[in-house]
């Protein structure tokens, strides 16, 4: 599973954020020992063009004629049938038991 944050997929890692293309951060701390101000840096991640397209994620096929049939069915009103509804609720009930 992957997840997506702000635009990113990282699919390695789900829940952690992975980084953009360009990711500037200003950090202003004081020394803990002195009381001096630390000076403010600006750090700079680069993605090669290679990287950047790892963490795009795979197009997911649509299966078009498929859609369309099912989307003709639901427009009659012939689409919902006991047989369907039975099959859906049998898979459902392997699927928890599976997980038990």
């Amino acid at each position: 599973m992957s997840a997506m944050i702000d635009g990113v997929t990282n699919p390695v890692h789900p829940g952690v954020q992975a980084p953009s293309t360009n990711v500037a951060s200003q950090h202003r701390d004081a020394r803990p020992d002195s009381g001096e101000e630390v000076r403010a840096s600006t750090d700079k991640l680069e993605l090669s063009e290679a990287a950047q397209e790892r963490l795009q994620p795979d197009p997911m096929p649509v299966r078009t004629e498929l859609v369309e049939r099912v989307r003709a069915e639901i427009a009659a009103g012939t689409y919902l049938s006991d047989d369907k509804l039975d099959g859906a609720i049998d898979r459902l009930r392997e699927e928890v038991f599976a997980a038990a």
